[in-house]
């Protein structure tokens, strides 16, 4: 449901006529009763998939080749760096996609509940007639007249109906809302990774696609393993944002929205060197071309 849709949704309901508010009342139910929105069915949601076109691999083996030789270069005795035409690519180049999630969505509820109505009058009301009743009225003294004792007050001149009058409205049945949204971006650990989202932030080429689409453009590209689930995802955002009302009687509308589920891939190409019978292994940001710390 858009932006738009709820608005449109809670005009419908605050111009309700008597009748139509009654028969609400009547059709709401339990909290878990009234579940509307995918958020409850994490199973239905299929997640959107992005990736970054990574750099020709040229391009990034030159990279790597500018970095090879530190790869070998001896902590103690820093002289001993090999030559650069002495350190060789070991295997072939291969694509890792690295994975992220992005998850947002929000919780409304329409409900119902009871209240009761204190009407603070003016101080010169001796009587209330409402939907045909008179009103029986309380009158509360401030706190500086009630240690007055009555001779006092008449002593002093004062007014002994001089407190501030009220009545009350009993059974009053409110139709309140209450709504809250928010997002995780997590990584394949399902850890918050404020790096990678402010990276993903960024106005990037990313291209939405399909794992087949991927191994047919990539063939041999390897996805890294997730240890977090879509289903994980939605129950995270679940106890961020799904709360019942603090007090109601009754639930019209109980919605869990997933608005955004989104897998993010971002490319990286691991290199393996040898010199001298050792190998290491070297990581470049398929995208940026930059180094790629794991």
């Amino acid at each position: 449901m858009s932006t738009d849709d709820r608005f449109d949704e809670i005009k419908r309901l605050l111009d309700s006529t008597i009748n139509e508010f009654q028969t609400l009342f009547e059709s709401a139910g339990g909290f878990e009763d009234s579940r509307v929105g995918n958020g409850w069915n994490p199973e239905k949601i299929t997640p959107e998939i992005y990736y970054l076109e990574p750099k020709p691999l040229p391009e990034l083996l030159k990279t790597a080749d500018g970095r090879k030789t530190s790869l070998f270069k001896n902590r103690v005795l820093t002289v001993l760096k090999p030559k650069e035409q002495d350190v060789h690519t070991a295997e072939n180049p291969k694509l890792k996609l690295i994975p992220f999630w992005r998850i947002r969505g929000y919780h409304e509820c329409f409900y119902f509940r009871g209240n009761t109505y204190k009407i603070d009058l003016p101080p010169d009301v001796v009587a209330v007639e409402l939907e045909g009743k008179i009103r029986d009225l309380v009158e509360l003294e401030s706190a500086e007249s009630q240690g007055i004792s009555n001779l006092a007050k008449r002593l002093l001149g004062r007014n002994e109906g001089a407190g501030t009058k009220s009545f009350r409205l009993n059974e009053i049945t409110e139709l309140a809302y209450m709504y809250d949204e928010n997002s995780l971006f997590l990584n394949a650990q399902g850890k918050e990774d404020l790096e990678a989202e402010a990276f993903f932030d960024r106005s990037l080429p990313l291209k939405k696609t399909t794992y087949e689409e991927l191994l047919q453009e990539y063939p041999g590209v390897e996805f890294d393993s997730n240890s977090i689930t879509k289903e994980d995802l939605v129950h995270r955002l679940h106890a961020m944002v799904v709360k019942p009302p603090v007090t109601f009687s009754r639930i019209l509308s109980n919605r869990f929205q997933v608005t955004q589920l989104a897998q993010y891939l971002m490319p990286v190409y691991s290199f393996i060197f040898e010199w001298r019978g050792q190998k290491k292994p070297l990581s470049v940001h398929g995208y940026t071309g930059g180094i790629f710390q794991t």
